[in-house]
C-alpha cells in the first residue's frame, strides 16, 4: 500500500514537471535545436524562418518527416484560432513533455512486474530529479526524440528479458528502428547488444524468421520516412544514410563534424557529473552488476565508449541513454538498500539522506540553468508586447542580434511582419540563411540556396547593416567594436537605442564554475558571502549582467533631446 501512495505521488510529480514546470521553463541551450528544428517549423506553419546548409537539396541532412508530426498538431491551432504564434513554441514542448511522460509511466509499470515495486519508484524518482532529462525532454531534437522513445525501447527490452518472447523483442526494435530512421540513425546501435542476446538464446531457425520480421519492419519505416523526405526534397532523400555518410564516411579536415569543435575525452564524464546527481552516477555502476539485463548494459557502456573516442563531442550525443543510467542506477541503490548489512534504522538514516542530497543537487542544477541561462526566450517574447501597441508602418521589421546569435530561440518568438537578421560581429563560421517567402512552399524547398556550404566557410551576404535594424537583442557588455557592429553601452551612452525590455543572464566570462552550474538561495548566498567572502568569490563567485532587447531611438525625439 505505501508503495502505491508512493508511485501516485510521483507520477503526479513527473506529469506537472514535463507538461508544466519544463515547457515553461526549459532553456534552449543548443543553436542547432533552433536552427534546424525550430526555424523549419516555423517555416512550415508560418511560411518564414531561418535556413541552414543542412536542409539544402544538395545535402539533405535533415528530415522533414521528423517536423511532420508536430505541424499536424499545432496547424490546427493556427488554423481555426488566433493564438499569438509563440503558443505553437510551448504547444510543441508540451507535446514532447506529454508523450515522455506517458512513456515513463509505461516504463515504471513494466519495471514494477518485471523488477520490483521499489525499484520502479526508485526510477521514478531518478527520472523526476535529473537535471539533463528536465530538459532534454522538451528539446525539438531528434537526439531528445531518440531518448524519448528509446524508453519504450527499453520497456518491450525488460519485458522480451523476462518472457523471452519474440514479439516483445520485435516491438522494442520498433521503438527503436522509428528513433534512428525518423531522427537520428546512430541509435540503432543501442539495439545490437539485444540483438546479440536473441541470437545467442534461440534457434537459427527462430532467429531466422524473426530477423525476417525485423526487417519487414525496418524497411516499412524507412519507406514510410524515406518516402517523406523525398518529396519534400524533390529527389530520393535517404536523411539517415546522408547523415550517416556527411558525419563518418565522408568526414575529413576540410568537411564533417570535427569542423564545428573538438573536445577531450573527459567532456562526457564532466558533461554527466552536471546533468546527473554524484549519488545516481554511483549507483549506476553498481547497477552493472545486475547481469541479467547485461543488453541493456552493455548497450549503456558502449554508447559512452563510442562518442567518447568522437573528436567532435556535445552534449545532446548522450541524451538516448539517460533512461539507461537512472535505470541502472534504480537498481544500484535497491541492491544496495537489500544488502546492506546495516541496522534497520541506519538503513532508513543512509536512505533519507542519499535521496534529499539527490534532490537538493538535481534542484540546485535546473534552477541554475532556468535563472542563469533563459533570459533570451524572455528577451525575445516581450516583442509581443511591443506589437501589440501596433507599429504605422507595412513593411518587415527587422529585429536583429550579432555576438547573440546562438542564443536565438525561434522566429515563433517573433510577431507576424517581424523577422531575425544577423548583423557583424565576432563569429566567423557560416550564419543560417531565410526560407524565401516569396515562392510556394514545395519550390523553396527543393531549390538550393545561394551562398551555402558545408564547410563553416563564412558568407557576408547573411548580414544586414545596423542601420536597417528596428531592433536588436544583446548583453550588456563591451564589445570588441573592430569585431561588432553593435556596441551596446557605446549606443545606449549616445542615446541611439534604448532599452525596451531587459533580464538577467549569468556573466559567465565573471563566474566561477559551480556559480554557472549550480543555484544557492540567495539567503545562503548571502551568508557566505558575508562571513567566507574570499573563499565564496573563489569558489562560487557569480554575476549577472542585462540580457536586453533594444530599440532604434527616432530621430525626431532624438532631435528634441539634443534642443
Amino acid at each position: 500500500m505505501f508503495c502505491k501512495r508512493v508511485s501516485i505521488i510521483l507520477i503526479v510529480s513527473l506529469a506537472a514537471s514535463r507538461i508544466i514546470l519544463q515547457p515553461k521553463y526549459s532553456l534552449i541551450s543548443d543553436c542547432d535545436e533552433t536552427f534546424n528544428y525550430w526555424e523549419p517549423l516555423n517555416f512550415l506553419v508560418r511560411g518564414f524562418g531561418k535556413q541552414t546548409w543542412e536542409y539544402s537539396p544538395e545535402y539533405s541532412i535533415r528530415s522533414w518527416a521528423f517536423l511532420l508530426p508536430f505541424y499536424a498538431i499545432i496547424y490546427p491551432f493556427n488554423k481555426f484560432t488566433e493564438i499569438e504564434s509563440i503558443w505553437n513554441f510551448y504547444i510543441t514542448r508540451f507535446t514532447l513533455g506529454l508523450l515522455s511522460c506517458i512513456l515513463e509511466i509505461q516504463l515504471h509499470n513494466e519495471i514494477k512486474r518485471t523488477l520490483s515495486h521499489r525499484v520502479a519508484n526508485i526510477w521514478l524518482l531518478f527520472q523526476i530529479f535529473n537535471p539533463g532529462y528536465f530538459h532534454a525532454s522538451v528539446k525539438l531534437l531528434p537526439s531528445s526524440a531518440a531518448m524519448i522513445l528509446y524508453i519504450a525501447s527499453i520497456k518491450y527490452a525488460l519485458r522480451y528479458l523476462s518472457t523471452n518472447k519474440s514479439s516483445c523483442f520485435t516491438m522494442s526494435l520498433l521503438f527503436n528502428f522509428i528513433a534512428g530512421i525518423l531522427g537520428w540513425p546512430f541509435v540503432l546501435v543501442l539495439s545490437v547488444p539485444l540483438c546479440m542476446h536473441y541470437i545467442f538464446n534461440n534457434p537459427i531457425i527462430v532467429s531466422i524468421r524473426t530477423a525476417f520480421d525485423c526487417t519487414l519492419v525496418l524497411l516499412t519505416v524507412s519507406a514510410v520516412v524515406i518516402g517523406i523526405d523525398s518529396v519534400f526534397y524533390g529527389k530520393f532523400a535517404p536523411v539517415s544514410w546522408n547523415i550517416l555518410f556527411y558525419n563518418v564516411l565522408n568526414a575529413d579536415e576540410t568537411s564533417g563534424p570535427n569542423i564545428f569543435g573538438v573536445e577531450p575525452w573527459y567532456y562526457y564524464p564532466l558533461n554527466l557529473l552536471l546533468n546527473f546527481p554524484l549519488p545516481v552516477l554511483v549507483f549506476s555502476i553498481v547497477g552493472l552488476t545486475h547481469i541479467r539485463l547485461w543488453p541493456l548494459w552493455l548497450s549503456l557502456i558502449s554508447w559512452i565508449g563510442i562518442f567518447i573516442m568522437q573528436p567532435h563531442k556535445e552534449e545532446r550525443f548522450l541524451y538516448p541513454i539517460y533512461g539507461l543510467i537512472t535505470l541502472s542506477a534504480a537498481i544500484g541503490f535497491s541492491k544496495l538498500l537489500t544488502f546492506s548489512k546495516l541496522f534497520k534504522i541506519l538503513k532508513k538514516i543512509f536512505k533519507a539522506i542519499v535521496i534529499l542530497t539527490i534532490m537538493v543537487q538535481a534542484s540546485s542544477r535546473i534552477v541554475a540553468l532556468i535563472v542563469n541561462y533563459t533570459a533570451p526566450l524572455d528577451a525575445f517574447a516581450e516583442l509581443y508586447n511591443v506589437d501589440s501597441q501596433g507599429k504605422d508602418t507595412i513593411e518587415l521589421i527587422n529585429v536583429c542580434t550579432g555576438r547573440e546569435w546562438y542564443h536565438f530561440p525561434s522566429s515563433f518568438h517573433l510577431p507576424d511582419g517581424y523577422r531575425l537578421q544577423f548583423i557583424k560581429s565576432g563569429f566567423d563560421g557560416l550564419l543560417p540563411g531565410n526560407f524565401k517567402e516569396t515562392i510556394p512552399m514545395l519550390e523553396t524547398i527543393r531549390t538550393v540556396p545561394e551562398n551555402m556550404n558545408n564547410m563553416n566557410h563564412f558568407d557576408k551576404s547573411k548580414l544586414i547593416e545596423v542601420d536597417e535594424c528596428t531592433y536588436i537583442v544583446d548583453m550588456i557588455i563591451d564589445s570588441n567594436n573592430a569585431a561588432d557592429a553593435f556596441n551596446p553601452i557605446q549606443e545606449i551612452n549616445e542615446k541611439k537605442w534604448s532599452r525596451v525590455f531587459c533580464n538577467q543572464i549569468i556573466d559567465v566570462d565573471h563566474s566561477k564554475i559551480l556559480g554557472r552550474a549550480f543555484y544557492i538561495p540567495l539567503p545562503i548566498a548571502d551568508f557566505m558571502n558575508t562571513y567566507f567572502k574570499s573563499l565564496w568569490n573563489k569558489v562560487y563567485g557569480v554575476q549577472f549582467t542585462d540580457y536586453c532587447l533594444f530599440e532604434r531611438v527616432e530621430n525626431d525625439v532624438m532631435t528634441q533631446e539634443h534642443l
